[in-house]
């Protein structure tokens, strides 16, 4: 069976978050984010491999025009895609406001936290939801959830092992 890729697909949709992912990916420094040093092998190869999926996927998904419950999926779209761009901006290297002061005691607690470290991982999801709805997939939506949970785990791991590690007497 050959796929049947459409000129207007929900890949489209993708273009944003990869492009963000590939021109701002290394500013992320926190080694408790991007380490890949203390999780398993085979979660990390699971979690990779969903990601392909989850980003090609939407090349075989048509993008309908957006009526009735895909206007619910546009909206969702975006509203996700800004909160997965805003929840990486704590935790980008050197953080500063646009005046070039040092940002607020709750801002900088923010990005040591949990749910701060961890948001880039879980926000997503919104997005990819927003291109289930408008590409009509409940089979991408189930991936996507999947993948996000893997990835969240991964994430999960990191940040386990570096506070065992804090934890520990010196």
């Amino acid at each position: 069976m050959i796929p049947n890729i459409q000129l207007v697909n929900c890949f489209y949709l993708m273009i944003p978050i990869l492009l963000w992912n590939l021109v701002l990916g290394s500013r992320i420094t926190q080694a408790k984010v991007t380490s890949n040093a203390h999780s398993p092998r085979w979660l990390l190869e699971v979690e990779e491999g969903l990601r392909v999926i989850v980003f090609a996927f939407p090349l075989l998904m048509p993008l309908g025009w957006p009526a009735g419950w895909r206007q619910a999926g546009l909206a969702l779209y975006v509203v996700g895609t800004l909160i997965y761009f805003a929840s990486w901006l704590p935790l980008m290297e050197k953080p500063t406001s646009a005046n070039g002061m040092e940002l607020s005691p709750r801002f900088q607690s923010w990005r040591q936290s949990r749910a701060g470290l961890l948001a880039p991982r879980l926000t997503p999801l919104l997005a990819f939801l927003g291109i289930a709805l408008l590409g009509s997939s409940w089979v991408y939506a189930i991936l996507a959830v999947v993948f996000t949970g893997f990835h969240l785990a991964h994430g999960v791991q990191n940040l386990r092992a570096r506070e065992s590690r804090k934890a520990e007497p010196a």
